[in-house]
């Protein structure tokens, strides 16, 4: 297995699938001797997966992970994909069964902090897709807890995914994703009836709206329709990812101070983006991570903070283990410039205003050295936020509204 501080290596963040439920009023009592399920893995060395190809654009209703925010892409298999791996590994495998895979459904989290797409091996069985081990010593994992040297991912590519509106009439416009390649790795305390994790190759191409007020998600052009604000030149710019959807300019209301969104540049980093957070203490790097469901803090950055209370002790089980962690809260953390994030708004509290604070999850986890990161920023602060997300520009950005 590679350094973690070996520069040669192509590392990239695997997953970030934090289960838990990110408001106090939500929350169910946690004992000390809980566990607390969690997912965060890196890739330390290996090729990287490819994000496929997308074709066409989709809005539909916005689901979310059971018990939290993370939204859910249900995806129905449209047909039989090109199976990866040599023509011997499909004749060992044996013939596909097409009522195993067209019309079948997979149901991925959209996480942004993912820099492969990930799937179960059940599902893998379900939908009898060909895998390929990676050879030993090509390939190197990190993550919470201690065993990592133990797992053994393989690599598969998917089959032909759509995503359209379940009860939609036929010709409703649809979104494509070919060529999409995972990772397939046994995935502990994912959401139920969720498959894997759609990640950042394949979020980079295409815009991508979320709106939780209306409670629709699109994906594509449709993401560009009916803003309440004009797009600045740099928010339509020519994407540098592969997409033959249509970049052609949508209808858009006049901008007004009401409506103007808070724009949040995003910088890539071994694959996935960074954005800063604002603290009480002045601005961090963090990890832009719509697939983790609370917001993680490294040890010393929240010893520079101001808790609002006393640590409750925890218990984190990830890919390679267990771990003690602590949940406190925080005031002055947010979104955008200055402490405390962006303006309260009648339907959008500021992040950190109010004597509730922001909940964060102490950690020390191997993603913070790895990114240079001082935090994961996930739902506890995005899930109160109108989001564009723009990964498919040049210079990417998060505009918040």
């Amino acid at each position: 297995m590679g350094s973690l501080l070996d520069p040669g290596c192509p590392a990239a963040l695997l997953a970030l699938l934090l289960t838990l439920p990110t408001r106090a009023a939500d929350r169910p009592p946690v004992s000390p001797a809980g566990g607390v399920p969690a997912h965060a893995l890196i890739q330390l060395a290996g090729q990287p997966l490819s994000g496929g190809r997308s074709r066409g654009t989709v809005s539909l209703p916005l689901e979310r992970a059971e018990g939290g925010h993370t939204p859910v892409l249900d995806f129905q298999v449209a047909g039989v994909g090109a199976a990866s791996g040599s023509s011997a590994d499909a004749a060992r495998a044996g013939p596909v069964p097409l009522h195993r895979r067209q019309g079948a459904r997979i149901r991925l989290l959209l996480d942004t902090g993912a820099t492969s797409t990930m799937v179960t091996p059940e599902l893998a069985e379900r939908l009898a897709l060909v895998r390929r081990p990676l050879p030993a010593g090509t390939f190197g994992l990190a993550g919470g807890g201690h065993g990592c040297a133990d797992l053994n991912p393989q690599r598969t590519r998917l089959p032909e995914l759509l995503l359209r509106e379940t009860a939609a009439p036929s010709g409703t416009p649809a979104l494509s994703l070919e060529g999409v390649e995972a990772l397939v790795l046994p995935v502990a305390a994912l959401p139920a009836g969720v498959d894997g994790v759609l990640g950042a190759p394949s979020l980079r191409l295409l815009p991508i709206r979320i709106d939780p007020s209306l409670g629709r998600i699109a994906l594509g052009a449709a993401a560009l329709d009916q803003l309440p604000f004009a797009l600045s030149t740099s928010s339509s710019a020519t994407p540098t990812a592969r997409s033959s959807t249509p970049r052609d300019p949508q209808p858009i209301a006049a901008a007004t101070t009401r409506s103007r969104p808070q724009r949040v540049p995003l910088r890539w980093h071994r694959g996935v983006p960074l954005l800063q957070l604002s603290t009480s203490e002045g601005p961090v790097q963090a990890l832009a991570d719509t697939a983790a469901e609370g917001l993680f803090l490294q040890p010393a950055l929240a010893a520079r903070l101001r808790p609002l209370g006393p640590a409750q002790p925890l218990r984190l089980v990830g890919f390679c283990g267990e771990q003690r962690v602590e949940r406190r809260l925080f005031a002055g953390l947010g979104l955008g410039p200055g402490s405390g994030g962006l303006p309260a708004t009648p339907d959008s509290p500021s992040p950190g205003d109010g004597p509730a604070g922001v909940e964060g999850i102490v950690t020390d986890n191997p993603i913070f050295e790895q990114l240079g990161v001082e935090a994961i920023l996930g739902q506890e602060l995005l899930h109160r936020h109108r989001q564009l997300w723009r990964l498919d520009q040049a210079r990417p950005e998060l505009l918040l509204w």
